[in-house]
């Protein structure tokens, strides 16, 4: 895991040029709302061929996104909130020098770390996946004095790809938010303990949320 780390941290990094924007300040939502709007930009995004264009002239990734496009994404099955503690994070790292850095440069490496988790799932399915996965990321930012860590919200559909939404916390109560569908293959989301499998390497913790 750590020999592609490094990598997997630099697309994190581009991505998140492209999942900047549609900033929102004190508007009182949910997290599961938040992440809605990003899901729904993600789809809408799936959807139109003139955009898909933008970034990528090859017909099979086209095609692969057209495909994610034609899937249901009215009918939710589930919605997971998946976190990991500062504890669990360092054994992930295997860092032994963790604290000798500063508390500012910890957080700014939790929250590349956090952000990479669903990237480093969906390279398990190939270049391809991993490159669709890319170009249909978005996000926004927003103010949220409430949230204090970061938290992955997984929608789950019944006819449709799955979405994870990441959400990393800044100063002063700024919220990221990135949205990726999950392409690899092996990843089951059809239940808490099924969801802590699929993220094993990761020791996370994962809870279902009512959004009913």
């Amino acid at each position: 895991m750590k020999k592609c780390l490094s990598v997997v941290l630099t697309l994190v990094m581009l991505v998140s040029v492209s999942a900047c924007g549609n900033g929102s300040k004190g508007s009182g939502k949910t997290l599961y709302e938040q992440g809605l709007e990003v899901a729904s930009l993600m789809v809408e995004a799936t959807r139109t061929e003139k955009y898909v264009e933008i970034y990528s002239s090859s017909s099979e990734l086209g095609k692969m996104i057209k495909e994610i496009g034609e899937g249901d994404y009215e009918t939710l099955e589930a919605v997971y909130a998946i976190t990991i503690d500062d504890e669990k994070f360092r054994g992930i790292l295997e860092v032994d020098n963790y604290n000798e850095i500063s508390e500012r440069l910890q957080a700014a490496l939790r929250n590349r770390m956090f952000g990479s988790l669903i990237t480093q799932i969906n390279g398990m399915g190939g270049t391809e996946e991993l490159a669709v996965s890319s170009i249909c990321t978005h996000g926004k930012t927003f103010v949220d004095d409430s949230i204090t860590d970061n938290t992955i919200y997984l929608y789950v559909y019944e006819d449709a790809l799955p979405i994870a939404v990441t959400f990393t916390v800044g100063e002063g109560g700024a919220v990221s938010a990135s949205g990726t569908f999950i392409m690899y293959d092996g990843f089951s989301c059809g239940s808490v303990e099924e969801v802590e499998e699929s993220f094993r390497a990761f020791d996370v913790e994962v809870s279902e949320i009512d959004y009913k």
